[in-house]
């Protein structure tokens, strides 16, 4: 889906613009100039509105993990009154989530290490999955909130598991929602979107995930 410009300041050059020069020949050399890519219409039309995007109520998961092996998650509850809540942020290794959590192919931590050598950034965005669905309460509805989109095309079955691991990785992850009894939806979130032109909880909680897998990829 092709991207959309929005600019939110200065007031005279206010607008959606539909690429980017376009959008550099309006913003460039204004001084305050406050813009955006957004991934479609309706997002910059509610940033424009002053709404941004905004969670509804319900209960979220943002996963995130990176190539050196770091793993984020980020639990987060907004209810009626529109209040949001962070419940639980963890930053964990890949070797740690996946150490006694009962994938054959990922134990003992040599196996991991090995996997992870091969599979990288796709093991640890899988390893944030895996990790949100242990954390989360028994019984839950959420929505998981992901910027590597494999994610939730292999749980939905859109894409096919071609590597083992990978399979077996993302079995372990459907037994996991059948035996805690989870409600799981998934949205697809652009990695390292930018909040600078308006509020964008998506953005911001996914920016979190993604910054605790990077500290848990430095301490370890």
């Amino acid at each position: 889906m092709p991207k959309v410009y929005v600019v939110t300041a200065p007031e005279r050059i206010r607008g959606i613009y539909t690429s980017w020069p376009e959008t550099a020949a309006i913003v460039k050399g204004v001084s305050g100039a406050r813009y955006q890519a957004v991934a479609s219409r309706e997002l910059a039309e509610a940033i424009l509105r002053g709404e941004g995007a905004e969670l509804s109520p319900g209960l979220y998961g943002f996963v995130d993990g990176n190539h050196l092996g770091g793993v984020g998650v980020v639990i987060v509850e907004r209810n009626a009154r529109g209040e949001t809540m962070v419940l639980d942020e963890v930053g964990m290794t890949v070797v740690q989530v996946f150490l006694g959590a009962g994938v054959p192919s990922l134990d003992p931590d040599a196996a991991i290490r090995q996997a992870l050598g091969r599979l990288r950034n796709v093991l640890a965005e899988l390893g944030g999955l895996h990790l949100l669905l242990r954390l989360v309460r028994e019984g839950a509805s959420l929505t998981v909130v992901h910027d590597y989109e494999g994610v939730g095309a292999w749980m939905e079955g859109r894409w096919k598991t071609k590597d083992p691991i990978v399979a077996e990785t993302v079995e372990a992850c459907r037994a996991l929602v059948r035996a805690r009894h989870l409600s799981v939806a998934f949205r697809h979130q652009r990695g390292h979107q930018s909040t600078w032109a308006g509020p964008d909880d998506f953005a911001h909680f996914n920016a979190r995930a993604d910054a605790l897998a990077t500290e848990a990829a430095r301490e370890a």
